[in-house]
């Protein structure tokens, strides 16, 4: 059995590759739009007992069109930034963070790489269980990223556009 970690995925592996590259030239809505689309069909059925990560999905939406204050919903990010390291449970864990993380994406676009990690971890365990080997859930986390790759090859970016500033730190 391997040792469970958080996330899975490497940077070099090359659909975290092709993530990056299409990540460039996005705005941070776009990025963030995008993720938290993502996240909210995938990985948020994997918590809906916990009403805060569908909260904070909504109260993103609000805040990215100004209905709602920076500073509560950067309370409502921690707030569920600690319930997602609270998690125990090592699916539901992964995919708390990974909808925190794609939330964080409004004010830290590289975030939007971040919650593929995540997001690889919580599938992986989620269809294959937590008493596998390294390599099926490596195996399963590549097939993960390259669906969300997939998804984010489908987002189309406006002419006039701003890209965010991504500094890829990994």
């Amino acid at each position: 059995m391997a040792k469970l970690r958080k996330t899975l995925g490497s940077p070099t592996e090359p659909a975290v590759v092709a993530l990056m590259e299409s990540m460039e030239g996005k705005s941070k809505e776009t990025l963030t739009t995008w993720a938290m689309a993502y996240v909210t069909e995938k990985y948020l059925p994997l918590v809906a007992e916990t009403p805060l990560f569908a909260e904070l999905l909504e109260k993103t939406k609000d805040c990215m069109v100004s209905s709602l204050p920076l500073k509560e919903w950067k309370g409502l990010l921690s707030e569920a930034r600690k319930a997602s390291a609270a998690e125990k449970e090592p699916v539901r864990e992964a995919a708390a963070r990974a909808i925190v993380t794609a939330c964080g994406t409004w004010q830290t676009p590289t975030n939007a790489l971040g919650f593929c990690f995540y997001g690889a971890a919580a599938m992986a365990y989620h269809q294959a269980g937590t008493a596998e080997t390294k390599e099926t859930y490596d195996m399963l986390a590549t097939k993960e990223l390259e669906q969300i790759l997939a998804s984010l090859m489908q987002v189309k970016t406006a002419p006039n556009e701003q890209a965010a500033k991504l500094q890829w730190n990994c």
